[in-house]
């Protein structure tokens, strides 16, 4: 296969493979190479389309904040938005507060072009090649229908299934969606391995749902105190090949 070597054994981590049907990736930050720095570009960008004179960090904070408050990955049990209609609130709160004549959907709908247009991790096809021969792929999005799908094709990347918040009308870390995934894939819970990149959405929630969890901490970030420990933690998704697929 191009482009990818047998990885080392990951810190001598010990996880069973034997009973895994399926593999589960989230998107951004795990598969997609999306993340704060692009955010706060995409921020930038926004500004400068609808002429805002605002620091795009601070927007990008204020956008994070409102998140939170009005629902949100941060939290436990978050209530389903279409992401085109959660974002258009969170950019009104984020320009009222900030004093600035920004136009709401205009600035949402922006946001998900900049979504829409990011490139997948060097490794990320690479290693969903290697699975592929062994298990049953799929993709579980907080991320509506429209913008995900557009990434994926421009990136080539295909799964066996892809759930979205907007498909099963629930968001991570809702053990909802979990479900929605294990009964779309016909795969029982337990023989699930969810890999993401957020101690919330992708630790929190596979684990409350009763599926195995891969912690894909790309950054080497400290797991916050309330998050349950994954069964496996890896630093890139070629370390999850290492622990998958025997190599000969």
């Amino acid at each position: 296969m191009v482009g990818l070597v047998a990885p080392p054994r990951s810190r001598k981590q010990k996880f069973d493979s034997s009973g895994i049907d399926a593999v589960v990736f989230d998107a951004y930050g795990t598969v997609i190479n999306f993340t704060e720095p692009d955010f706060i570009i995409t921020m930038a960008e926004i500004c400068a389309a609808q002429g805002l004179e605002a620091d795009a960090a601070e927007v990008w904070r204020r956008f994070l904040r409102a998140s939170y408050l009005m629902r949100s990955e941060h939290h436990a049990d978050p209530v389903y938005k279409r992401y085109d209609q959660a974002w258009a609130d969170q950019f009104e709160y984020v320009f009222k507060r900030m004093r600035l004549s920004g136009q709401a959907w205009a600035a949402a709908r922006q946001f998900k072009v900049g979504l829409a247009g990011a490139s997948a991790f060097p490794d990320a096809k690479p290693v969903i090649e290697a699975l592929r021969p062994h298990y049953r792929l799929a993709l579980l999005s907080n991320a509506d229908d429209d913008f995900l799908t557009e990434c994926l094709s421009r990136n080539g990347l295909s799964f066996d299934t892809v759930v979205t918040s907007e498909r099963a009308e629930a968001i991570k870390p809702n053990p909802a969606i979990f479900q929605y995934l294990a009964r779309d894939l016909d795969v029982p819970m337990g023989n699930i391995l969810y890999a993401g990149d957020n101690p919330v959405p992708d630790v929190l929630g596979p684990v409350r749902a009763g599926m195995k969890c891969a912690w894909v901490n790309r950054n080497g970030t400290r797991k916050p105190r309330n998050i349950p420990q994954p069964d496996v933690r890896v630093r890139s998704l070629e370390e999850l090949v290492g622990l998958l697929v025997p190599w000969r």
